[in-house]
């Protein structure tokens, strides 16, 4: 043991938790995504964090590929990229308050769902560029049908912001033939040739402008026939499609050895049914280890599946290392394998979570260091 501690007392400081991001797979989940359509332009999202991954840092890396533009949800995320000196036009596509547009000029472009909003970005940041949201059916943000063709109306006497794109977001791409998804497309087109008759007889407005709406799934299963682009998040990241791009890795800070009828952890919701070797590491669900997969995950030691056992606590999570030979204090775990055929790839953690992949990853805290590799 006390070699051991003497090794680690050697090594130069190093995270406990760490996130590791691949450059080369994210550009080439991007570049392969471009190669499906090559009629569609792609805007990667960056929002929550980038699903996780770090908004920075997949900022700086997006920023070098040919993209119209980088998706945000707020305005605090769109100056992260601007943190990150990103060059790329960034989109907001969440709401803002009226009160954050009127303090200074912003150099983004703005989804706007009602006319107040364009009125207020008419007043406090002219010159601005503005992608009408249409409530195509999904029923949440936007303009709804009904009233697109009085709001376009009212938009001709905004003179001080340009219409840069018409977009909506489909509430059931993985279900191409649904009635929903065919209403949505159906609104869409109705939506895209309203907007082109309105460009005919104003001069201001533009008809080689973005249309856009959806993302991944709407890519991938082709509900691209009224659009010249999708903002894609999720199989950018490889989550579902492509490769993985991240890797979530912790380290084991104590082993002990439990009797058969022993509990572990809150409620003793694990009984050992036999004498076993426990793990302790140092990350829970504050750090991303969702609770859901307390009794039922598993991570990895030296490519040995080690299930969790017992309840998934705010900073600690327990794993089973009978089956690993000589563990060790300091050594390695995969909490989210970069292999998508692994049993703890966040896409299998999600199915025995009952999780969505991107949910899971989303909650990885932003404290986590992340690196590039």
């Amino acid at each position: 043991m006390l070699s051991i501690l003497k090794r680690l007392i050697k090594k130069p400081f190093t995270p406990l938790n760490l996130i590791t991001i691949s450059r080369g797979r994210l550009i080439n989940n991007y570049q392969e995504l471009t190669g499906i359509n090559p009629e569609i332009k792609i805007a990667p999202v960056l929002k929550s964090n980038a699903y996780g991954h770090g908004i920075r840092l997949v900022g700086e890396i997006l920023d070098m590929v040919d993209t119209p533009f980088l998706c945000v949800d707020s305005l605090y995320e769109a100056f992260q990229l601007k943190k990150a000196k990103a060059r790329t036009p960034i989109l907001i596509m969440g709401y803002i308050h009226p009160k954050s547009l009127s303090v200074k000029k912003l150099p983004f472009s703005f989804a706007v769902y009602d006319l107040e909003h364009a009125q207020v970005l008419n007043e406090y940041q002219k010159g601005s560029k503005v992608h009408i949201f249409v409530d195509t059916g999904m029923h949440r943000e936007g303009v709804s049908m009904n009233e697109l063709e009085d709001f376009l109306k009212a938009m001709k006497q905004l003179s001080n912001v340009t219409i840069e794109g018409i977009m909506s977001h489909l509430a059931d791409p993985a279900n191409p033939d649904s009635a929903l998804t065919k209403m949505q497309l159906a609104n869409f087109q109705k939506a895209k040739k309203l907007y082109q008759q309105f460009s005919l007889t104003t001069r201001s407005w533009k008809a080689d402008i973005w249309f856009h709406l959806g993302g991944s799934y709407g890519l991938l299963n082709e509900l691209t026939a009224e659009c010249n682009l999708m903002r894609v998040g999720r199989a950018i990241y490889g989550i579902d499609w492509g490769r993985p791009v991240l890797k979530h890795t912790s380290t084991i800070v104590q082993i002990k050895k439990i009797k058969k009828g022993d509990k572990v952890g809150y409620n003793g919701s694990f009984v050992a049914d036999k004498d076993m070797t426990v793990g302790v590491l140092p990350l829970g669900y504050n750090d991303g280890v969702d609770r859901r997969l307390s009794n039922r995950g598993v991570v990895t030691v030296s490519e040995v599946k080690c299930p969790i056992v017992g309840l998934v606590s705010m900073n600690i999570t327990t794993i089973d290392l009978t089956n690993v030979k000589q563990p060790f204090i300091g050594q390695e775990v995969v909490i989210f394998s970069d292999n998508p055929k692994d049993p703890n790839s966040v896409v299998e953690l999600s199915k025995k979570g009952k999780i969505l992949p991107h949910e899971m990853l989303i909650h990885i805290a932003e404290s986590t260091k992340r690196v590039v590799i």
